[in-house]
């Protein structure tokens, strides 16, 4: 897959909607909420908008883990989805929950998704028309999938595995990488979860792939920030919910098409909870400056800590 079959442009998406029937056959743009949380943006949704809320939607309703095949069918076939539309996902929170709804569809095997560059922030600075009204879609028979595609997922047993022996990825802010913290700038700390960083994890935050405006940085920008990763070896991602780990493995494996890279979505609300589990704080022993060897090589004003 290229760059123009994963990325849309909020222009592009203002062009489709100013035609004449406003939709265009087998494309649905949905939009991923997490608890009714749009990420600040103003009241409404995109015209002709889905919405699906990332906790009450996506996740089951009892155990800490994705809702299962058959919720999933059913879910996409209540919210008029089938199994051949091209799905465009947008958020806010720099598409964060999009990019854990294409991860979590791409999970299910569906085939066509997209993400709408700049996500609900970039939206909303073109300008772009915003409703209070939920789109009317038909009801269809979404096919149940045969299972999950366990090889974009990461379980805790990758996570150990990988330490001093495989890429780990943290790309939480740098707070949270050197244990001042176990959650972004902000936010409540989490109960009962330890601070720090996996044992050998590097630290390469999520947000090292978009421009100031939420959109994607360009095929050479991004090469050039994750260069330092070995495209040969297996990578893991983590973050502390899975949201931004979702995003930097949309960098990594559809946008830079690294073959070997899973998302970790037990993320560190598992990880860091695990009795035992190799965490330390600090910094890497490695790299200029106590800093660690992948954010080294990036110009100082890329290593500025953000969420």
């Amino acid at each position: 897959m290229t760059r123009d079959t994963l990325l849309v442009s909020t222009e592009a998406l203002q062009d489709h909607l100013r035609q004449p029937a406003g939709t265009v056959p087998g494309l649905v743009l949905v939009e991923i909420t997490d608890g009714g949380n749009d990420g600040g943006g103003r009241e409404g949704r995109i015209p002709g908008a889905v919405r699906l809320d990332w906790t009450g939607d996506l996740q089951d309703p009892v155990r800490r883990d994705v809702i299962g095949p058959e919720a999933f069918a059913e879910l996409l076939g209540r919210h008029g989805i089938g199994a051949d539309d091209t799905v465009v996902f947008y958020s806010g929170n720099n598409n964060w929950w999009a990019a854990a709804g294409y991860w979590q569809f791409r999970l299910y095997g569906h085939r066509e998704l997209r993400i709408l560059d700049g996500g609900r922030a970039r939206w909303e600075a073109i300008g772009g028309a915003l409703t209070r009204e939920a789109p009317e879609r038909p009801a269809t028979r979404y096919p149940v999938p045969a299972g999950a595609d366990e090889s974009i997922r990461a379980r805790r047993e990758d996570v150990l595995d990988h330490i001093g022996r495989r890429t780990l990825l943290d790309v939480r802010s740098l707070e949270e990488y050197l244990g001042q913290s176990n959650t972004p700038p902000g936010v409540p700390e989490d109960v009962g979860v330890r601070c720090g960083h996996a044992l050998s994890a590097e630290h390469l935050p999520w947000h090292t792939a978009i421009h100031p405006d939420g959109t994607f940085r360009d095929d050479e920008e991004l090469r050039a920030a994750y260069g330092a990763l070995p495209a040969d070896r297996a990578t893991v991602v983590y973050c502390r919910v899975g949201w931004r780990s979702a995003h930097s493995w949309f960098v990594l494996h559809e946008l830079l098409g690294l073959s070997d890279v899973r998302n970790y979505d037990g993320a560190w609300r598992e990880f860091g909870s695990l009795i035992g589990a190799p965490i330390v704080n600090g910094p890497q022993p490695w790299g200029p400056d106590g800093i660690p060897s992948i954010v080294a090589q990036r110009a100082p004003s890329e290593v500025t800590a953000r969420a």
